[in-house]
């Protein structure tokens, strides 16, 4: 599994982009869908604090976080 996760921040959506997503959003009950145009899992900003929780702390994998205005 790939150790990088990199994830796009926007006003109310973020952007993940990385192996094993799914069942991290999954596990902290965030609502998710498959972004067509990105070609990448989205969910809202509010419950991404708990996902870089889960993500950094328990797996230490690396989370690159990027501003963008979409």
């Amino acid at each position: 599994m790939s150790r990088t996760v990199t994830i796009e921040v926007g006003k109310r959506s973020a952007w993940l982009r990385g192996q094993g997503l799914a069942a991290v959003l999954d596990e902290v009950q965030s609502p998710r869908m498959w972004c067509w145009r990105q070609k990448c899992l989205t969910c809202p900003i509010d419950r991404l604090d708990d996902v870089l929780a889960i993500l950094e702390h328990r797996d230490r994998r690396h989370v690159q976080l990027v501003a963008v205005d979409r």
